[in-house]
C-alpha cells in the first residue's frame, strides 16, 4: 500500500466551533465511526465518534448500568436532552485527536487500528486534514490489493 491516497478517504470533518447536532448530523451522513474537528487552519483538533454522540444523547448513568430493561422509554425527554446537547459546541464532546500520515504503511495504519478503540482515523498530510480513513474501508483496500498480486 503505497499511500493512504489510493484509500476512499472521505472529508468528514466539522469546524471546532461546530454545534454538538451539526457534527452528529455530519457523522450520520457520512456513515463512519468518527470524524474530525477542524481548526481555522485544516488542523485536526479533535475526534468526534459514535460513542461521543450517544454520550452527549443519553445520560452519563448508562455507563456505570449492567441492565437497563427497568428504564421507561421517554421520546419528550430524549428530545429534550437532544435540544439540550445539540446547541453545545462539539469540541465539549470530542476526544483527542488520533491521526495517520498519508504516506503511512500498511503496518502502521494497522497497528494504530488495533490499539485503539476507533473505527476511523483522520489522516493528514504535513499536519492538514486530508479525510477520514474507515477501518472496514483500509481492510477493503488492503483485500483488493492482496488480489490482484
Amino acid at each position: 500500500m503505497p499511500s493512504l491516497r489510493s484509500a476512499a478517504i472521505p472529508g468528514a470533518s466539522v469546524p471546532e466551533w461546530a454545534t454538538f447536532l451539526e457534527a452528529a448530523r455530519t457523522l450520520a451522513a457520512h456513515e463512519l465511526a468518527a470524524i474530525a474537528v477542524l481548526d481555522e487552519a485544516d488542523r485536526v483538533v479533535g475526534l468526534f465518534t459514535q460513542d461521543d454522540m450517544l454520550a452527549g444523547l443519553f445520560p452519563g448513568y448508562l455507563l456505570e448500568l449492567r441492565h437497563t430493561a427497568f428504564l421507561q422509554e421517554d421520546l419528550d425527554w430524549l428530545a429534550a436532552r437532544a435540544e439540550t446537547a445539540g446547541g453545545e459546541a462539539v469540541s465539549k464532546h470530542m476526544r483527542k485527536p488520533l491521526t495517520l500520515d498519508v504516506e503511512a504503511s500498511a503496518a502502521h495504519v494497522a497497528e494504530r487500528f488495533l490499539h485503539c478503540e476507533l473505527g476511523a482515523l483522520a489522516v493528514v498530510e504535513r499536519d492538514r486534514f486530508v479525510g477520514m480513513l474507515d477501518q472496514g474501508e483500509f481492510c477493503r483496500t488492503i483485500l483488493a490489493r492482496l488480489s490482484t498480486d
